[in-house]
């Protein structure tokens, strides 16, 4: 079996079924490269022959992002399996919660009053991520009142710093929950949400 990948970022693109006799490398790599959309030409990519019949059945049940091609001790291509790192967004508002039931915090729905709101990612142990590459842009919706930034401009996304932001929800004047969601395109990042009550 071989397992093509592109020669500029590492990022596999496809496997080969497991043969016997196997393809030659130019055969898989162009095999793969013509079932692409937008693939370009073959000399763009790259392939790693995994011989182990047992080895490659483990890369068949993988998602791509999770077969990493590094490099061996010798340089020569290597592919590994890497369950990569998930993380979550820590929401919280300095809202008060004055139900005595719900756990929603409340702000006055007078289309005026708002609550700050912020984010912290953190790893699957709740540890917060403070580096510089923790610099994930969130888009943000809400059900109701309006996103604005610390500045009280309207704002459809934030853009993390080192691991955390804020922003504002501003009220309406109609008393309801608005629901914040937060999202991003990395898969590793869980998307978010938190609720608060105008009353």
């Amino acid at each position: 079996m071989w397992i093509v990948y592109q020669k500029k970022d590492r990022r596999v693109v496809g496997l080969t079924a497991i043969n016997d006799p196997d393809f030659d490398k130019e055969s898989a790599v162009g095999e793969i490269v013509k079932g692409l959309l937008n693939g370009g030409t073959a000399e763009k990519y790259d392939a790693v022959q995994v011989k182990d019949p047992d080895q490659a059945l483990a890369f068949l049940g993988r998602p791509f992002d999770h077969i990493v091609i590094g490099e061996s001790g010798k340089g020569k291509a290597q592919a590994s399996i890497e369950t990569p790192k998930v993380f979550h967004l820590l929401i919280q508002s300095d809202a008060p919660d004055v139900h005595p039931v719900d756990g929603i915090p409340e702000i006055k729905a007078d289309g005026t009053s708002f609550t700050t709101i912020t984010v912290q990612k953190v790893d699957d142990r709740g540890e917060p991520q403070k580096s510089r590459t923790d610099n994930d842009e969130l888009h943000l919706r809400t059900t109701a009142g309006t996103l604005q930034s610390a500045e009280g401009k309207d704002i459809t996304a934030v853009k993390l710093k080192q691991g955390q932001a804020a922003f504002r929800l501003q009220s309406e004047k109609a008393r309801r929950v608005a629901t914040v969601s937060l999202f991003n395109a990395d898969a590793n990042v869980q998307d978010g949400a938190i609720r608060v009550e105008f009353i």
